[in-house]
């Protein structure tokens, strides 16, 4: 577990315009996003790798201790309970960026279609009519959650 070397965590480029449009409207930073993302892509068992597509989005530094706990968790679970598998962050994170990946084109297909317009390859916001969404994405969690007790 180093939490010394900052690495810059990537997603996808076709979601950068849509990353920086939910910061500060429905998350506070990219790191939270990234951190719901994955663990909606962990929980449904999505993941796909970022390939060339990878972008870096933003630095390791600013992911929580609780959020690398819960990747810790989840890299150790999906091991068997091999504690070894957390040695390096950048193994770690390059696993969540597939779950990140996976989660977001759950968010898109389950929630997120119906408040964005595309732009070439990238979705955004459509601002007219997502005033609302902030909520929605909590109601989405709070089902998530309700699913699992």
């Amino acid at each position: 577990m180093n939490m010394s070397g900052d690495i810059r965590v990537k997603t996808d480029r076709r979601y950068r315009i849509l990353y920086n449009e939910l910061k500060n409207f429905v998350v506070k930073d990219m790191h939270e996003l990234f951190f719901l993302c994955a663990c909606i892509g962990y929980r449904a068992g999505k993941s796909k790798p970022l390939g060339s597509n990878g972008e870096g989005r933003f630095w390791s530094s600013t992911i929580t201790p609780e959020e690398y706990a819960c990747f810790y968790a989840m890299m150790i679970e999906e091991n068997d309970m091999n504690f070894s598998v957390i040695r390096e962050d950048k193994t770690v994170i390059a696993r969540m960026e597939e779950y990140a990946n996976g989660g977001m084109e759950i968010l898109l297909e389950e929630l997120l279609s119906d408040f964005l317009v595309t732009s070439g390859d990238e979705p955004r916001l459509d601002h007219s009519h997502s005033k609302e969404l902030p909520k929605i994405i909590l109601n989405f969690i709070y089902e998530q959650i309700l699913e699992i007790v």
